[in-house]
């Protein structure tokens, strides 16, 4: 599971997608694991219409999952998300989630300035590649700046997550210790279920247990 997730975040051409690719690979260099996932406007197609997957994604599967030699894609039906719940349902296998897009979610930005976006408004800017706006007290970089971004990004990743979620886990009676990452992405993920179960937002607090149930083999 991935520990730590940062959106940058622009408008269209402004160069976000470069950034991202000089940002893998130097944080690749350094020996760090990285997984990248982008928000799109756009409906995404399985493959072309007439394909296994595609024809059954249309039926009603919720998931359709394209296995090959070297690959594995998955295309599941739904809606917007967090970043925390994307993370954790995908299981992303990285240390670092560099997500592009997702600029009205809440969570750590890098913004390029450009275009319709209003660096104001958005929440959690932490710097800004390019020409920051009046009044801004976060860091600036150059494009071409790419170790000190990577610094920056490495930083933040090894600053303690803030705990919005106060999560216990326990199994057989035994509490098992989840750190601060861990705590706000079951507290997310339980509360975005229940919101949309009861048509609400969670208020204070959630409570589940869940029992293993185990069926008798026939026996003879």
């Amino acid at each position: 599971m991935a520990h730590f997730w940062i959106q940058i975040v622009g408008s269209k051409d402004v160069g976000k997608t470069s950034l991202l690719e000089n940002v893998t690979r130097e944080l690749a260099r350094r020996g760090r694991s990285v997984c990248y996932v982008k928000h799109t406007h756009q409906e995404i197609p399985t493959e072309p219409a007439d394909t296994d997957t595609s024809r059954l994604a249309a039926a009603g599967a919720r998931v359709a999952v394209l296995a090959g030699p070297s690959t594995t894609a998955s295309f599941r039906a739904g809606g917007k998300e967090r970043i925390e719940a994307i993370s954790f349902r995908e299981v992303l296998p990285g240390e670092i989630v560099l997500a592009e897009g997702f600029k009205g979610l809440p969570g750590a930005k890098i913004a390029i300035p450009g275009g319709d976006l209003d660096i104001e408004s958005l929440e959690g800017v932490a710097a800004v590649v390019g020409e920051a706006p009046p009044g801004f007290r976060g860091r600036t970089f150059s494009a071409d700046d790419t170790e000190a971004i990577c610094d920056l990004i490495e930083e933040l990743s090894s600053q303690p997550a803030d705990q919005r979620w106060s999560t216990r886990l326990l199994v057989d009676g035994k509490e098992l210790p989840l750190n601060g990452f861990v705590q706000g992405v079951m507290g997310s993920t339980l509360a975005g279920m229940c919101a949309a179960l009861r048509e609400g937002d969670v208020e204070e607090t959630i409570e589940i247990r869940c029992r293993i149930t185990r069926r008798e083999r026939p026996t003879g």
